[in-house]
């Protein structure tokens, strides 16, 4: 009888556990198209760049383009401003690679829009240092009402 409890009490603990784990965060599955402009002090000013970031489950983070500068998808940190209306949300995510180089973002997500900046630096110096904007691009979209049909 023993036994039976104590295996019980350990798949309670282990499922508490693990349900804790997958708590949702309310930006969880939003993506936003963004562009990135670099900030430069260049004359030719670079091209903007198209993208799209994502929040994927779980609290992780994840940018075309972050992804394509070999910088894997990375835990996002976020707070809530629920005094702001619309409701305000800051997030920040730093990805680190394999040749020392870190991508660095914060952002501002008011609404549908969201803002921030997005720097790549390598050994501790700026390499790359760019300003986003962008829209949520993965609203449910409203269903129509049904059609009203006349009884016969």
């Amino acid at each position: 009888m023993k036994k039976i409890a104590l295996l019980f009490f350990a798949s309670t603990i282990s499922l508490a556990g693990f349900a804790q784990a997958k708590k949702k965060r309310p930006i969880d599955g939003r993506i936003y198209a963004i562009i990135l402009t670099e900030e430069s002090d260049k004359k030719k000013k670079p091209e903007p760049i198209k993208d799209d970031m994502t929040f994927v489950a779980v609290g992780k983070f994840k940018s075309n383009y972050m992804v394509q500068a070999q910088f894997p998808q990375s835990d996002y940190e976020f707070e809530v401003d629920s005094t702001s209306t619309p409701v305000t949300m800051k997030f920040t995510v730093e990805s680190k690679n394999a040749d020392e180089g870190r991508f660095s973002w914060e952002g501002t997500i008011e609404g549908d829009n969201v803002t921030g900046t997005a720097i790549i630096r390598k050994k501790g110096k700026i390499i790359h240092s760019y300003a986003f904007t962008g829209t949520h691009k993965n609203k449910k979209k409203v269903k129509p009402a049904p059609k009203v049909v006349a009884a016969p």
